[in-house]
């Protein structure tokens, strides 16, 4: 097992400057109010844990679609997240039938994934099987959610004493739809509370304003690469992406 970088794909969104355009055009004005209700941002998730994951989906009112632990099989390929706050030459004592063997958390990944190939091995469910999968082992989550429902989310996920995972997301998040709607998305509420929120948003702006003529200039239909580290400074390799329409 390896550890991954996790991917943050802006895939699909409303294109704002032709739905005002159009719907001004049969005399309809759109308030800011209007362009947080009506609209819709489909982000693909890769690599990000199952302990994040798990955090995602309780965000009600957005629509999800995750990948199957039931029938995707476990490899040597198989990935996880390391907090960076476990060393890797961390070791811990452990005992197993009164045998002492330190450890690493790389190790222990590696352990539960043997286990999991060997359990199916046997002839045991695959479904069954993976309940030995620890919560770093890494799945991919398609989310959709309105303007409104991702500016509450980032309030929430972008706030400094969000979970590490989560908030490195919510912010590369944040960053994608900054450069694909910047009329939509403006400083967040948060902003005004939170020092550490104002600054990173700030800090967001003016990375998205230097990269907005490459984005501009990327063909229809291809992922432009938002550069966000490492002047984000986050906890875990983030790479951050937004199709181009």
């Amino acid at each position: 097992m390896r550890s991954t970088t996790t991917k943050v794909i802006l895939f699909s969104y409303t294109n704002y400057p032709s739905l005002i355009c159009n719907l001004e055009k049969e005399g309809v004005k759109m308030t800011q109010d209007d362009l947080l209700r009506h609209g819709s941002f489909t982000f693909d998730l890769q690599g990000v844990s199952r302990a994040a994951s798990h955090q995602i989906v309780r965000h009600r009112i957005a629509s999800f679609s995750q990948q199957s632990q039931r029938y995707v099989k476990i490899t040597r390929s198989y990935g996880y997240l390391k907090p960076s706050g476990i060393p890797e030459d961390l070791k811990v004592p452990v005992e197993i039938h009164g045998r002492k063997m330190e450890l690493s958390f790389a190790d222990v990944m590696d352990l539960t994934r043997q286990a999991e190939e060997g359990l199916v091995a046997t002839g045991i469910k695959a479904e069954d099987s993976r309940y030995l999968r620890p919560n770093a082992a890494t799945t991919n989550i398609v989310m959709s959610m309105s303007p409104r429902q991702l500016i509450h989310f980032f309030n929430l996920r972008c706030a400094p004493d969000a979970q590490w995972e989560i908030r490195d997301v919510a912010w590369s998040m944040y960053g994608a739809v900054s450069l694909a709607a910047p009329r939509v998305f403006g400083p967040l509420p948060a902003a005004e509370e939170s020092e550490f929120v104002r600054k990173r948003v700030m800090l967001i702006n003016e990375l998205v304003q230097k990269q907005d003529s490459a984005f501009e200039k990327t063909p229809p239909g291809e992922l432009f690469h938002l550069e966000l580290s490492p002047q984000l400074d986050f906890s875990h390799p983030v790479e951050s992406f937004v199709r181009r329409y």
